[in-house]
């Protein structure tokens, strides 16, 4: 405006226009009759190129020239893959992203997120999904209805298409995009117009309807549908939470993804290289039921009449050395590998090592049914077979199970986790995550060719190991750990809450010296750990080097080692020395007097003065390895007992020593 009339009309955010378009103010009151040319501001300099939106969910590439006017170019995009790769780029800087959290309602469940859409004959339709597992890991993408018939369900632990289904189906695909996200696709040629819901779907093992937990689910990014070779989403939104989709049984709510900064996933050569040499504690422990029973881990499958089936289990023996696989429909068969011998029985059996006591146990089949099974991981005894008595602590490690079906990928869910909901467990079996170490061939230095430096670890391996202790031992603390590293067989006879000797409070009096007369008479190592107990709850008066009865701390260290010597003459005896509690601790820590007017540390100097005075060598927790009053938030769940990383500081700790005593001959003659 100059002098109350208008001279000029300035766009200055031209969008898609290309020409200035004419404007018309004859019905403004205040500008009625007024007239100015409109032009264009530039979207960017001349020469460059700008995006801009040009239908509902889709972009175009203008390049600006001498005028300056916009050229289209013809290059498209979709909005939303635009933003995909902005969150791409964003994850591998380390920033979150939006995502959508979905958990499942509890109950008989099939939780679902849809919408209803009309195919039209003769489209190519993509049906795509950006995930990620969270408890569950099974996606299915499906549209039931004749005509765009489609099934396409994901494993998001192993990053594969697990099975596909539908008359309509072309094509399913699943994509690693980082941090443990993909882009699931199923692909859909329409054969005839029909409208329904087009679904994706999460179960525990890609079973539905199941039993949910109410707390239990997985991430969504986007979901999308488009026409093939068209950017445009044919959903109203791409945001699981927009109300545009119908949420059954699932809750979605909004969240971000990860922090940490990701990368495309490239070849995993380091990370199965440090697999090799130090290992992971990933592997799973199968534990036998108490009584008599048929302990079992299994998942059911379908297979169809001829298809060619490679079953393989990664397996190392523990208290067990016997495991069995078994199908008794379909795909009929009954094998059982030797874990000790590596040895395989039972037709289509095929065992091989691996090394540090793993091995691969195959069983190659081909099915005489169309059916669904049962796929047993049976726990067997040292001889015979189901049913026996168990004794609710043994067991055998299990790292992986995988089953492909005429050579595709692997079907079963939670292949590297027996632990998971999505595994069957028989009754009174149970199965422990994370409790051995896999695979660590360094730890056995004849693993890789019998170098002729042995760090001790071949002195260790497959040696009968006793435990007398307090809950520091009895619980799945170090000890599976230990025995994780050192391939070692242990007997665990340690009580929660014990101390060796005389009780001045309520705590009972000896119930850990009670258990040395259970002490197998072949153990051929016992661990003594006294443990914080006498201290800081039986409050056993300390006594004085020299005492040899269970009415002091210095005489029941004397006197339990005597009744081990003599329980278990042949074997090796060993003490892990006591570590003090956390400041949060009430008893059971340095700085506390206790009943009896002592310290933890003189409780601590009574184990190290004993062990001297009887030659037995002590591990000394306590005093070397890390763990005690200033690392009780680093390594203590409860400001005493061991969190996962102080289990494993543990177990490393106690290994390593065990192998220096075993350099320096200590489990010789």
């Amino acid at each position: 405006m100059a002098g109350g009339a208008l001279t000029q009309i300035l766009i200055t955010a031209p969008g898609s226009y290309t020409v200035a378009p004419t404007l018309s103010f004859a019905a403004s009151a205040g500008l009625a009759g007024a007239a100015a040319a409109a032009v264009l501001g530039r979207n960017v300099d001349v020469g460059e190129y700008f995006w801009t939106e040009v239908s509902t969910g889709s972009l175009g590439l203008f390049n600006v020239g001498i005028g300056p006017v916009a050229a289209d170019t013809g290059v498209r995009a979709a909005t939303s893959a635009v933003l995909s790769n902005f969150d791409s780029l964003a994850m591998i800087e380390g920033l979150s992203v939006p995502t959508a959290r979905l958990t499942e309602a509890a109950g008989s469940v099939s939780p679902s997120i849809y919408r209803s859409y009309s195919f039209v004959s003769g489209d190519t339709i993509e049906h795509i999904v950006v995930a990620k597992a969270g408890e569950r890991s099974a996606l299915q993408l499906v549209h039931a209805g004749a005509g765009a018939a489609y099934t396409a369900n994901f494993n998001l632990d192993e990053g594969v298409v697990s099975s596909t289904s539908g008359a309509n189906l072309v094509s399913a695909a699943i994509t690693a995009i980082g941090s443990g996200w993909y882009e699931c696709k199923a692909v859909v040629l329409v054969a005839a117009n029909i409208t329904n819901n087009v679904q994706a779907r999460m179960s525990a093992a890609g079973v539905l309807p199941f039993t949910g937990d109410g707390t239990s689910g997985m991430y969504i990014r986007s979901i999308l549908l488009r026409k093939q070779g068209l950017p445009a989403n044919l959903f109203p939104s791409s945001d699981p939470v927009n109300a545009a989709f119908t949420k059954q049984n699932v809750t979605v709510t909004s969240t971000t993804s990860p922090y940490e900064p990701v990368l495309i996933p490239l070849p995993p050569l380091v990370d199965d290289l440090d697999v090799i040499i130090r290992g992971r504690m990933t592997a799973s422990k199968l534990v036998e039921m108490v009584g008599s029973g048929n302990p079992s881990v299994y998942q059911g499958r379908s297979v169809v009449n001829g298809d060619n089936i490679v079953w393989k289990v990664t397996a190392k023996k523990a208290e067990r050395n016997r495991l069995n696989l078994y199908s008794n429909n379909a795909v009929i068969f009954d094998c059982t590998f030797n874990l000790d011998t590596g040895t395989a029985t039972g037709t289509g059996a095929s065992i091989v090592v691996l090394g540090n006591g793993w091995y691969e146990c195959t069983v190659t089949k081909t099915a005489t049914a169309t059916a669904s099974t049962n796929w047993q991981q049976r726990i067997f005894p040292p001889a015979g077979g189901h049913p026996y008595v168990g004794d609710g602590v043994s067991g055998l490690y299990v790292q992986r199970s995988a089953l492909s079906i005429n050579g595709g990928p692997n079907v079963f869910s939670s292949s590297e986790n027996l632990s998971s909901s999505a595994w069957t467990k028989s009754v009174g079996v149970t199965v422990v995550a994370n409790a051995a170490l896999y695979l660590g061939l360094l730890s056995n230095p004849a693993n890789i060719g019998g170098d002729p430096h042995d760090d001790g670890s071949a002195a260790l391996a497959g040696k009968k190991l006793t435990l007398i202790g307090s809950s520091i031992s009895a619980g799945a603390y170090y000890v599976p750990v230990l025995a994780g590293l050192t391939g070692m067989i242990p007997t665990n006879l340690a009580v929660s809450g014990s101390a060796l000797g005389l009780s001045t409070t309520a705590y009972p009096s000896y119930g850990m010296s009670n258990a040395i007369a259970n002490i197998p008479v072949d153990a051929e190592l016992v661990i003594l750990e006294p443990g914080p107990n006498a201290f800081g709850a039986q409050e056993t008066p300390l006594g004085a080097l020299g005492d040899m009865t269970y009415a002091t701390h210095y005489g029941s260290l004397f006197a339990a080692l005597q009744a081990i010597r003599a329980r278990a003459p042949n074997a090796k005896i060993v003490m892990i020395g006591t570590y003090s509690g956390g400041p949060g601790h009430a008893t059971h820590r340095i700085g506390r007097i206790n009943g009896q007017g002592n310290t933890l540390i003189q409780f601590m100097k009574a184990e190290r003065e004993v062990a001297d005075m009887l030659s037995i060598p002590l591990i000394d927790v306590g005093g070397e390895s890390g763990i005690g009053y200033l690392t009780s938030l680093l390594y203590m769940s409860d400001e005493l007992h061991p969190n996962a990383a102080g289990s494993l500081r543990h177990g490393i700790f106690d290994a390593e020593e065990l192998r220096r005593l075993s350099l320096r001959g200590f489990f010789g003659a």
